[in-house]
C-alpha cells in the first residue's frame, strides 16, 4: 500500500463495482501501458448482490471485445422474445427476436457471477492496482491533474472517475449539482420459481400501482426468473416482509394468466426508485461514471447497459488521444466524449422515465393512448422491430475497441 502513496496514477477510479471495475479492465486491455488505481470503498460485511442484469446486445459486443462472454455466456439465460402488457387492458404487443434476426434481444446474468467473471479478469492484468480504502476525503484539482486524499495518504492521477451513486457525494463537493425525480416507489427485487418454464421469455406487466419486470434466469429447470417489482414504498416494505404464501398470492393477483404463475421465493430486497441526472459529467481530469452521472427508473432495464456504452466510447477516445501523444484528463477529449455520449444517454433516460409515467396515469385518455399505442406496437412489424433495436442498444454509436 505505501508503495502507491503519491505515485502518479493514469487512471484513478473511486467505485469498485461493477461500472468501476469493468472501466478498469477495459482500459488496462486498450493499452497496457497505462497504470490504474482501483479504490474499493465497499464496506466488507455488505450485503450481498442478489440482483440479475439484462444485458443487451451492444453489452455483449463489448464484452466479446473483452474476451470475457465466452465465460460469461454459459451462466446466462437469453431473452428470446418480450412480452409487454398493461393489466386489466387489452392492449398488449409481443416481441420475437427472431423478427428482428436477432439470436436474442439481450441475455440474463445474476450480478454476483458478473461480478466474479469481472474480478477474475482483474486478476489478470498487472497494470490495475486494486485496494480497499474509505471514499477519498477530498478530490482536487492540481496542476495537470487531480489529487485524492485518502487515510492512507495522497494519491495523483491524470484522470480520476467517479464511478457509482454511492460516491456522488464527492462530485457534489466539487460543486457538481444534480437534479432528482422521485418517482415515489421502491423497486422490490427477488427470485422466484414459476410453474412453468420461461422458455426465453421476458415479460414487462403493468399495473396500477407500478410495473412488474420478470426476466428469465439460467438453470436445468427453466423456471427461475429475475423479478423487479415497483411499488409503492409502503407497500413494498409491506410485501418484502410478507409471508412466502401471502407474497406469491399477491402477486399472483398481479401478473394474470398470460404472465403465469409464481409457485416460490427465494429472497427479497427493497430499492428506492429515483431519477438523479448529473448537471455535468465531465470537468478537466475528472469524469462522472454509471450511477454518479446517470441513474434511471429500472422499467427498461437499461441502466448498466447504457454505462456500459459510456465505457466502451470513453477508452475508445482515450486510446486515440494517447496514439496522439495526449495525455488522459484532456478536457477536449472528455467534451467530446461527452458530446458523443449525448443523445444516447439521452433518448435512454426519457424512455426509463416516460414509460413508467404513462403507464400509471388512470385518467381515461392516457390508458386509451397507451392501449392503442400497444396494439399499434405489435400490430407494425417496423414499429417492433426499432423498438427491439433501442432496446438491445442497437440504434447507439458503436465504440471501436481493440479487437
Amino acid at each position: 500500500m505505501s508503495e502507491a502513496i503519491n505515485q502518479h496514477w493514469h487512471f484513478a477510479i473511486v467505485g469498485a463495482g461493477l461500472s468501476g471495475v469493468c472501466l478498469a479492465v477495459l482500459l488496462a486491455r486498450e493499452q497496457p501501458q497505462w497504470n490504474i488505481l482501483l479504490i474499493d470503498s465497499q464496506a466488507p460485511e455488505a450485503a450481498p448482490d442478489h440482483r440479475a442484469s439484462a444485458l443487451s446486445a451492444s453489452t455483449v459486443d463489448v464484452l466479446q471485445s473483452m474476451g470475457l462472454w465466452s465465460t460469461l455466456v454459459t451462466q446466462t439465460a437469453a431473452i428470446t422474445g418480450i412480452d409487454v402488457s398493461d393489466r386489466g387492458h387489452i392492449g398488449s404487443a409481443s416481441l420475437d427476436a427472431r423478427e428482428q434476426s436477432l439470436s436474442a434481444y439481450g441475455y440474463v446474468v445474476e450480478n454476483a457471477h458478473l461480478a466474479s467473471v469481472f474480478a477474475t479478469a482483474l486478476a489478470k492484468y498487472p497494470s490495475i492496482t486494486h485496494i480497499s480504502s474509505t471514499a477519498p476525503r477530498l478530490i482536487k484539482p492540481r496542476r495537470n491533474g487531480m489529487s485524492l486524499t485518502l487515510e492512507e495518504g495522497e494519491y495523483l492521477a491524470d484522470l480520476v472517475v467517479i464511478a457509482g451513486g454511492e460516491h456522488r457525494s464527492l462530485a457534489e463537493k466539487l460543486g457538481i449539482t444534480y437534479r432528482h425525480y422521485d418517482y415515489q416507489r421502491a423497486a422490490l427485487v427477488a427470485n422466484l420459481t414459476m410453474t412453468e418454464a420461461h422458455e426465453g421469455l421476458a415479460h414487462e406487466r403493468f399495473t396500477g400501482d407500478g410495473a412488474i419486470a420478470l426476466l428469465p434466469l439460467p438453470g436445468e429447470t427453466g423456471k427461475r426468473v429475475s423479478l423487479v417489482w415497483t411499488l409503492p414504498p409502503e407497500q413494498a416494505e409491506k410485501m418484502q416482509t410478507a409471508a412466502p404464501e401471502e407474497f406469491i398470492r399477491c402477486l399472483n393477483q398481479q401478473l394474470g394468466s398470460r404472465v403465469g404463475a409464481a409457485l416460490e421465493v427465494a429472497y427479497r430486497q427493497c430499492f428506492p426508485v429515483k431519477k438523479v441526472i448529473a448537471a455535468e459529467q465531465v470537468r478537466s481530469h475528472l469524469l462522472l461514471l454509471g450511477n454518479a452521472a446517470h441513474s434511471m427508473h429500472p422499467v427498461a432495464g437499461q441502466g448498466f447497459n447504457l454505462t456500459v456504452r459510456d465505457m466502451a466510447t470513453l477508452t475508445e477516445l482515450l486510446a486515440k488521444a494517447h496514439d496522439e501523444g495526449i495525455a488522459p484528463g484532456d478536457l477536449g477529449v472528455l467534451q467530446r466524449y461527452a458530446k458523443l455520449r449525448k443523445d444516447d444517454q439521452g433518448r435512454t433516460i426519457a424512455l426509463s422515465d416516460k414509460l413508467p409515467k404513462l403507464f400509471g396515469m388512470n385518467e381515461p385518455l392516457a390508458m386509451v393512448a397507451r392501449n392503442i399505442g400497444l396494439v399499434t406496437l405489435d400490430l407494425l412489424p417496423p414499429l417492433r422491430q426499432s423498438f427491439a433495436r433501442f432496446g438491445a442498444g442497437l440504434m447507439a454509436r458503436r465504440a471501436h475497441l481493440r479487437e
